[in-house]
């Protein structure tokens, strides 16, 4: 997180590279920097660790809520986020997680088939894609036919990931790929395994990609709402929202947001 209210900083994707580039910090996944904004209470501008911008992180709006407070920059419950020419509905809720509400996709694709080639084995696997501000695939542990998983931690993510997140159906944009296990249809739990492009490997919990997971889930698998993810990063993730008309609609990300 970098304090840039006074708009010092120019050249985004090189001070991103060079502040990832320092020792101890290759595994953080990019720089939030924090700004004014002419149209919303604070920016959130987000830049992956390659230096790639212009992308939503669903996660760092509300680790840029707590940022704010906890250096006591805004007090308030209730704030507005601008990000990606959009603006986002941020609170902090009473049990102290923090919530982020926002737009309904804007592309919507369900169930279509991709050619992969995973341990040597070509085949064709259903997919999912979605976009809330990333593009993202959402494909699901028990539609990976060869070899069959039995749980989520034996996906090979570096190399699945990056054959999906490349795949020349998706280009040029590509997009983050998101690998689903059930846990409980009923109670509406979900494991969840992200590659991010930009970081190109895995993330310990990716906002728009537990957004884009759930849409998918409810849609075709009939998961219950709201749809709460386990990450990597033994955070958990609430998804909610509601169909009307087709349309999804009051979208909102909630979780905590710690300081470490």
């Amino acid at each position: 997180m970098v304090d840039n209210l006074n708009s010092k900083i120019k050249d985004y994707s090189n001070v991103t590279k060079e502040l990832i580039g320092k020792k101890d910090n290759s595994s953080f996944d990019g720089v939030i920097f924090v700004e004014e904004s002419s149209v919303a209470d604070f920016k959130m501008n987000y830049f992956n660790k390659d230096g790639s911008g212009n992308a939503l992180c669903g996660n760092g709006l509300r680790a840029t809520v707590r940022y704010l407070i906890d250096n006591k920059i805004y007090k308030a419950k209730n704030l507005k986020l601008e990000a990606v020419n959009k603006t986002f509905e941020c609170k902090i809720n009473d049990d102290k997680t923090i919530s982020a509400i926002f737009s309904p996709p804007d592309k919507i694709k369900m169930k279509f088939k991709l050619k992969v080639n995973f341990n040597n084995i070509w085949q064709l696997i259903t997919v999912s894609y979605i976009n809330v501000g990333s593009p993202h695939i959402v494909l699901f542990l028990d539609d990976i036919e060869k070899p069959r998983l039995k749980n989520i931690e034996d996906i090979n993510m570096i190399e699945w990931g990056r054959t999906i997140r490349m795949h020349k159906d998706l280009l040029p944009e590509g997009a983050n790929v998101n690998f689903i296990e059930v846990v409980s249809s009923r109670q509406g739990i979900l494991k969840i395994r992200s590659y991010e492009r930009g970081v190109e490997g895995e993330t310990l919990s990716c906002g728009t990609g537990a957004l884009s997971a759930g849409i998918v889930a409810h849609a075709l698998r009939g998961i219950r709402k709201p749809v709460k993810f386990q990450t990597r990063s033994g955070e958990e993730l609430t998804v909610n929202f509601e169909i009307e008309d087709f349309k999804v609609k009051n979208l909102s990300l909630t979780g905590f947001a710690l300081r470490i």
